[in-house]
């Protein structure tokens, strides 16, 4: 039996008044079962809030989720504090196989690739990624959905406990950070749904990344490039380093094709490690659900993960593999919106990201004018995203996104300067931009926004798009 609010299937829209009835009576009786009051939609999203609000504490507003001030230092506690917080649950992370999923470029796509293959298996998962694009609850998904706001604010709920666990048995490991806390929310969730599979998608790096607290069924590990540079280092070889700090002796590595320089590093952590390391190229069979040649990779990347899953003998067969691809659904990643002119949403932020879309946008459109939408986070190296696109546009428009990280709308307007002479705009918000290039651009053109997730969460908002709850129909 499904719980609910988590990966729960939609019921059928229309309902007689007194099926509304009888379910408003079980409601009571479960709510007074438990010895909490029925609670309306109003204290629902209250209770979100209030969870959510809880959850930030333990996070820096200007550096992001995954750094908390008041946590230990030692590199012991980097990943021992996440494994401490798993004991203090009950490790629900040894309950299912988990997928860790580490890389520069299409990690997440090929998250969501994995997951659309195991439910067309009938398989059921969780998955969890980051950043969201609108909700924070994007975060977590069951059978791809997200989590319910109720259960959501339960989840936190229940987190409390463990948090003041952790400060009595190790104090020395000081407070977790929002991002180890989600991952724990993410897999006790994931467990008590009775998930068979947990995708866990990699926050940064991968040898010092909470995720790598967890032991890993199956490592992948997609295409690697330069960014987050000041952490991981700044080459290729130490780069591909940190993400090989996934790997388990004995167990499937699962690796993209890379640039020389990465493949080097990676082959010799394999040996390392002593993984058993696969090396994927791409290769397209059948329709693929995200639009782009890049995606050919992550899609093999996806498809070779679901082969050793179905050695470990979950029931994944070629043929629900193959519907799965093609159902594949990801927001945010050349996500199109119909119209006149035709608007393109996509959340590179980094140079290999924007090669990628700048090539797509050459292949899909061409001969069509593009009118660029973009803003880019203070700590992205701007010249490296901006290089490839500008190459492709017809003009831009510079803005900024609503997150306290957004590079300021005067320096990225600077970067576009020295870079290339197009027709510039400059607009203080998303909305403000989508409306400035709308104004500019002829019923063929392409509308490409673009920069960072943050960006493309608002341009979603500023469209009126729901936040996605759920992946696929």
């Amino acid at each position: 039996m499904e719980r609910p609010g988590l990966g729960v299937r939609a019921v059928a829209e229309k309902r007689t008044t007194g099926a509304r009835q009888r379910g408003a009576g079980a409601r009571q009786r479960g709510a007074l079962a438990t010895g909490r009051a029925a609670t309306s939609p109003e204290d629902e999203a209250a209770r979100e809030r209030a969870a959510l609000d809880w959850l930030m504490r333990f996070s820096d507003p200007e550096r992001g989720i995954g750094w908390n001030p008041r946590a230990g230092r030692a590199a012991r506690w980097r990943l021992g504090r996440m494994g401490r917080l798993l004991e203090t649950l009950g490790r629900p992370d040894r309950r299912m196989d988990c997928v860790v999923i580490a890389g520069t470029k299409g990690k997440g796509s090929t998250a969501a690739f994995l997951a659309s293959a195991l439910h067309a298996a009938g398989v059921r998962a969780g998955l969890f990624t980051s950043p969201h694009l609108q909700d924070y609850r994007e975060r977590v998904r069951i059978d791809g959905q997200m989590i319910a706001p109720g259960a959501f604010a339960d989840a936190v709920r229940r987190l409390r406990p463990a948090v003041s666990a952790l400060r009595r048995s190790a104090p020395a490991a000081g407070e977790p950070t929002t991002y180890e806390l989600t991952l724990a929310l993410a897999l006790r969730a994931f467990a008590d749904s009775r998930c068979a599979i947990a995708m866990i998608e990699v926050g940064l790096g991968g040898t010092q990344d909470a995720a790598n607290a967890l032991e890993p069924a199956v490592s992948v590990i997609a295409s690697i490039g330069y960014d987050h540079t000041a952490v991981l280092g700044r080459t290729l070889a130490a780069i591909a380093m940190q993400k090989a700090g996934i790997m388990r002796r004995g167990r499937p590595a699962i690796i993209a094709v890379q640039r020389p320089a990465a493949a080097a590093a990676l082959r010799r952590a394999c040996v390392t490690a002593g993984a058993l390391c696969t090396i994927v190229p791409p290769h397209r069979e059948g329709v693929l659900g995200l639009t782009g040649v890049h995606q050919e990779q992550n899609a093999a990347l996806a498809r070779a993960a679901a082969t050793e899953l179905a050695r470990l003998g979950h029931p994944l067969t070629g043929k629900a593999v193959a519907r799965g691809l093609a159902a594949a659904r990801w927001p945010g990643r050349f996500e199109l919106i119909r119209g006149r002119p035709l608007i393109v949403l996509d959340g590179a932020h980094n140079g290999s990201s924007a090669e990628a879309l700048a090539d797509t946008l050459r292949c899909q459109y061409p001969g069509r004018a593009v009118r660029l939408v973009i803003g880019i986070n203070a700590d992205k190296d701007a010249s490296a995203v901006l290089r490839p696109l500008l190459r492709v546009c017809a003009s831009v428009t510079v803005t900024a996104s609503t997150s306290p990280r957004a590079r300021s709308v005067a320096d990225l307007a600077r970067a576009c300067g020295r870079l290339a002479r197009v027709p510039l705009d400059v607009a203080p918000t998303v909305e403000a931009a989508i409306r400035l290039a709308r104004a500019r651009a002829g019923p063929r053109d392409v509308l490409c926004v673009t920069g960072s997730l943050a960006v493309v969460g608002d341009a979603r908002a500023a469209l009126g798009l729901p936040a996605p709850v759920r992946l696929w129909k």
